[in-house]
C-alpha cells in the first residue's frame, strides 16, 4: 500500500508540472504524463508504472518561454510539498491505527524529500531545468548533459532502492 501511495505521490508531482504547463501554454500543450516504470496502465495522456523510479511530463517546449519553463519546473516540487502537508495533516487529525499513522508520516517525509531532491541542479531533475534556462550551451551539449544526468539519477535510484530492500 505504501508503494501505491508513493507512486500516487509521484503522479501528483507530475500533475503539478502538467497543470503549470496547461495554465502557461494552454490546452493541448501537454503530450504525456508519466509516473513510475515499467508502464502497467495507460489512459489518454497518462501512463502509470509499478515502481516509483521516474516521472516526467512531455510537452511542447515551443509554447513556453524560459521563464515559464522555470515555473513549470517549480510546480512539481510545490505539488510534492502540498502532498506532504496533506499526509501530515491526515496523520495528525484522522482516526487511524499506529501503523497507518506511521505510513502517512513516512509519506509526508518522502514527499518533502522528493521535492528537495528534485530541486538539485542535476539533469534531468527540476533544479537542472531551472538552471538550464539560464545556460548558454548549444543543444548537443545540453542533450549530452541531460543523458549523463539521467544515467546518474537512474543508477543512484536503483542503488538506493536495492540498499533499502537489503537493510535488516
Amino acid at each position: 500500500m505504501t508503494l501505491a501511495m508513493f507512486v500516487g505521490s509521484l503522479l501528483a508531482h507530475e500533475l503539478g508540472h502538467a497543470l503549470a504547463v496547461r495554465v502557461l501554454a494552454g490546452p493541448g500543450a501537454v503530450e504525456e504524463i508519466s509516473a513510475g516504470s515499467p508502464a502497467i496502465f495507460r489512459w489518454g495522456l497518462l501512463c502509470i508504472g509499478i515502481l516509483p523510479t521516474w516521472g516526467f511530463v512531455r510537452f511542447d517546449l515551443s509554447r513556453v518561454s524560459p521563464a515559464d519553463r522555470r515555473l513549470v519546473a517549480v510546480a512539481g516540487p510545490l505539488a510534492s510539498v502540498a502532498v506532504a502537508a496533506a499526509f501530515g495533516v491526515a496523520a495528525a487529525i484522522l482516526p487511524m491505527d499506529a501503523g497507518w499513522r506511521q505510513a502517512f508520516l513516512a509519506m509526508a517525509q518522502a514527499n518533502l524529500a522528493m521535492a528537495g531532491f528534485n530541486l538539485l541542479p542535476i539533469p534531468p531533475l527540476d533544479g537542472w531545468t531551472i538552471l538550464e534556462t539560464w545556460l548558454r550551451f548549444d543543444r548537443d551539449r545540453l542533450e549530452f548533459l541531460r543523458r549523463v544526468g539521467a544515467g546518474v539519477v537512474f543508477t543512484v535510484s536503483v542503488w538506493v532502492a536495492l540498499w533499502l530492500l537489503t537493510r535488516h
